[in-house]
């Protein structure tokens, strides 16, 4: 029903300012109670505002289809005031940024994205919430199970992995890095979250941090309805965690948003 509604919007209505009002009213419509949508003016230029849990962002991309993602990668964990945390695929820095506000100035959020378009718009968001900490450091690299460039489709979109390369016009080079190196570089000493969402690679991206489970035992909430060789990746995500004895359990949210979690606050 909701498509087929949509779909309808999309036709009778024209581009530009007036289908954006349209659209705000008709995702106010279906919103829960603890979301709030609004469009406003930011630096001389229309912008969203999300406001989730009392907390609100301004980013430049619409977030009525995934605020919902706030709550779902939260399921066992809350991010709190100052935890550390990885934002691995941060993408546009939606999740970021959300998460820097709950972290706040003693907090740190390490958001990694390698592809150069997605960055800009990490960037330009921030930009956009001018009352954040300076917690967000963009980790311009891949998560990976060794340290090498490897391949990288560069959509610009959710779509960019290392995985799936539709074209080799968009394959770049890119440094990909294990996280057990990443914390041994950066000093890490404590790390209590890491939401993961890389497109595929979470199996690699996992093989590349067991040090690092194992002496800092960071809680994990992991995007896992990838099919990576016909086969979804949280089964071979769960398989990972079971045979390090580390405790995980995999939650479908409305249908195809598969996330297994991690870590000891499971129990």
């Amino acid at each position: 029903m909701k498509k087929a509604i949509k779909k309808i919007i999309s036709k009778i209505v024209p581009k530009g300012n007036q289908k954006e009002q349209l659209k705000l009213f008709y995702y106010s419509l279906f919103k829960s109670k603890n979301i709030a949508f609004e469009l406003v003016e930011k630096n001389g230029f229309i912008v969203y505002k999300t406001t989730f849990n009392a907390i609100s962002l301004y980013t430049k991309e619409a977030l009525y289809p995934i605020v919902d993602d706030f709550n779902y990668y939260q399921h066992f964990y809350k991010v709190k005031t100052g935890d550390i945390v990885i934002d691995a695929g941060a993408n546009c820095g939606h999740l970021s940024i959300f998460f820097s506000k709950l972290v706040g100035q003693n907090g740190k959020i390490f958001a990694f994205e390698p592809d150069k378009f997605n960055i800009e718009r990490i960037k330009h968001n921030i930009v956009l919430n001018p009352d954040l900490a300076d917690n967000i450091k963009i980790e311009e690299v891949l998560l990976w199970d060794k340290n090498e460039l490897i391949d990288f489709h560069e959509a610009g979109t959710v779509g960019s992995s290392a995985i799936w390369k539709p074209d080799a016009e968009s394959c770049v080079k890119k440094q990909a890095v294990t996280i057990d190196s990443w914390v041994a570089a950066n000093n890490i000493d404590k790390l209590d979250f890491i939401k993961m969402d890389i497109e595929g690679a979470e199996i690699e991206a996992l093989a590349g941090c067991v040090n690092t489970i194992k002496e800092l035992k960071p809680n994990f909430a992991i995007a896992s309805y990838h099919i990576v060789n016909k086969e979804m990746t949280y089964i071979k995500v769960e398989q990972f965690f079971k045979a390090i004895n580390y405790p995980c359990k995999t939650v479908r949210f409305r249908g195809n948003e598969i996330i297994t979690f991690a870590g000891y606050n499971l129990k």
